[in-house]
């Protein structure tokens, strides 16, 4: 009975030094502990709570736990890196296709053709020529934006630095109904090379990229020509 006795009374001894203790410390540590992240606090209550903690849910429902960092995609960009149709985008329609990377469009409250067309120059690329010069996948180049963009089809328009070219053609990025990106489109096909012309060169490391695939893969005019 002696030894539990001095048990009981150690016990006390220890837990009024630690009561005496936080008491002492409270000025510091309650601030610290009002100011301390949430996911810290819970911590904290767990181990308090025995030392047993669960995964907190993400706020998107993933399980991901509290703190994690959630991969996202480049802002309206697909896991590829190639853009999404911009929001903001204007809206057009196709009059009709000149060659693989020249365009005639149409504002889309103009009744006709005679109300006045655009012709657009696709940036960050070249076809080959066709007609009288023609070059060696010229025609199918033209076919293939024939493929993306038919006449009377809409097409949202976006530009990036300068507006127009030397000739006055109206510099665009264009993307489809469906929100396929057709510059990046054309390259990655092997209907077209990459050319950049400062400072329009927004995309111009993905237009890069997809030639260098559609080259080591032999696609298009790079099997072809």
């Amino acid at each position: 009975m002696g030894n539990r006795r001095v048990r009981r009374l150690t016990k006390f001894a220890v837990g009024a030094v630690i009561l005496a203790a936080l008491f002492a410390l409270s000025p510091i540590i309650g601030p610290m502990l009002a100011s301390a992240p949430t996911d810290f606090r819970d911590i904290l209550a767990s181990a308090a709570d025995g030392g047993s903690s669960e995964m907190l849910p993400s706020s998107d429902g993933s399980g991901a736990e509290a703190g994690d960092i959630v991969p996202e995609d480049a802002a309206g960009a697909d896991s590829s890196g190639v853009p999404a149709r911009p929001a903001d985008a204007t809206v057009m329609t196709v009059d009709y296709v000149h060659d693989g990377d020249t365009l005639f469009l149409l504002p889309t409250d103009a009744p006709t053709s005679d109300s006045g067309t655009v012709k657009v120059r696709l940036i960050g690329l070249d076809t080959p020529e066709i007609g009288d010069q023609a070059e060696c996948y010229g025609d199918e180049a033209t076919e293939q934006l024939q493929a993306l963009l038919p006449e009377g089809t809409q097409v949202g328009v976006a530009a990036d630095i300068e507006m127009l070219d030397q000739y006055g053609r109206s510099l665009f990025y264009l993307w489809t109904e469906d929100g396929r990106f057709v510059n990046y489109e054309l390259v990655a096909a092997g209907a077209a090379e990459e050319v950049t012309y400062a400072p329009n060169d927004a995309y111009a490391d993905l237009f890069r990229t997809a030639e260098i695939s559609a080259r080591s893969s032999g696609v298009g005019l790079w099997g072809a020509c």
